[in-house]
């Protein structure tokens, strides 16, 4: 599915898988904290309060997460998102949004943006100061340095979820003859693995956003 404005194709699927996993995270997210009880809670509860709490623990080690909350919540909501996103590809003729570069760069450049942001946040102009440290002819190297944090993020979800999804598509494709060959264990393993990448993916790119954040928000 193509969109064109102008001159400039769109590829509408991503488009639409992105647009479907942001609004079942997001309401997902949102039903769960209009259901939030103080008694005992329920499976799905006790599953969310668990994730919240295990985030929280590692950004204590970057940032405090009772005092920068906004940024908490938006780690929370990437994870969440990533994985939604990722797993769109274990769906049997859907592929996952973050295994076109345009997705997974656009929010690699986002965390970039995050980064600069909260590094001023905490420190003023000064912040770019320490592009020129230990040593001022070192500006050009920690300048490229700072640039290359977005292409990675990038480029390992990417590369990651791709290959996740064509092996997903090949098995899909010949499925019937796995079965009759007794593949089907096999199919299934890589299955299985292929859930297990995308949750590591996910999870990485979460925590090399909160090190980065947390990183330019250290005192110098």
């Amino acid at each position: 599915m193509t969109w064109h404005i102008g001159s400039i194709a769109i590829d509408g699927s991503e488009v639409i898988y992105t647009w479907i996993a942001i609004v079942i995270v997001g309401g997902g997210l949102w039903l769960a904290a209009r259901r939030v009880t103080s008694g005992v809670p329920g499976v799905a509860q006790g599953l969310l309060e668990s994730m919240f709490e295990f985030i929280a623990d590692l950004a204590k080690t970057n940032f405090d997460p009772d005092k920068d909350t906004f940024l908490y919540e938006i780690l929370v909501f990437l994870f969440c998102l990533l994985l939604a996103t990722n797993f769109e590809g274990m769906i049997p003729a859907v592929h996952s949004a973050t295994s076109n570069l345009n997705l997974s760069g656009g929010l690699a450049l986002a965390v970039f943006f995050l980064i600069q942001i909260y590094g001023l946040k905490a420190h003023g102009v000064s912040y770019f100061k320490h592009f020129g440290k230990p040593f001022l002819p070192l500006l050009p190297i920690n300048i490229i340095e700072e640039l290359s944090k977005p292409l990675t993020l990038a480029f390992r979800l990417f590369g990651n979820i791709l290959v996740g999804d064509i092996f997903m598509e090949l098995i899909a494709r010949f499925r019937p003859l796995l079965f009759v060959l007794g593949g089907f264990i096999a199919a299934f393993v890589w299955w299985g693995f292929t859930a297990f990448v995308d949750a590591i993916q996910a999870f990485i790119f979460m925590v090399l956003t909160m090190a980065y954040v947390g990183r330019a928000m250290a005192d110098e």
